[in-house]
């Protein structure tokens, strides 16, 4: 069965940074060390951007599920400045998970849901 992003649990404007180190004024947390931007496309798949300052760190990307184990993983080696992943969630089941990027010490996350679309059955009788 085909699973289908419907909706990030938290809103997620597009390239949105979170979580982090420093406050800012207004109380929200912001990383020092690299920003992110994570968003959905049109065809379900999440784009995940990355900005970091220190070119010296490989970065770590995580999917993990509801339960925390790690369904996906990747390390990006040091070097990159600024990257990006298309992420294709298609083959996950229905569920809540995690999108984390860790970073020398430094993480960043942001949750998000897949549902599967209801689909309407239709009786014509001829």
């Amino acid at each position: 069965m085909k699973t289908s992003f419907l909706a990030l649990t938290c809103a997620v404007a597009l390239f949105t940074p979170f979580s982090s180190a420093a406050d800012d004024e207004k109380g929200t947390k912001k990383s020092a060390g690299f920003g992110t931007g994570i968003y959905r496309t049109k065809e379900g798949k999440i784009n995940v951007f990355i900005d970091k300052i220190d070119t010296n760190s490989p970065t770590l990307l995580l999917i993990k599920n509801s339960r925390g184990e790690i369904i996906y993983r990747e390390i990006i080696r040091k070097g990159y400045q600024k990257f990006g992943r298309l992420l294709n969630v298609n083959d996950l089941e229905s569920g809540k998970y995690e999108i984390r990027v860790i970073i020398n010490g430094e993480a960043q996350s942001i949750p998000f849901q897949l549902t599967e679309e209801k689909v309407e059955r239709v009786l014509r009788v001829d």
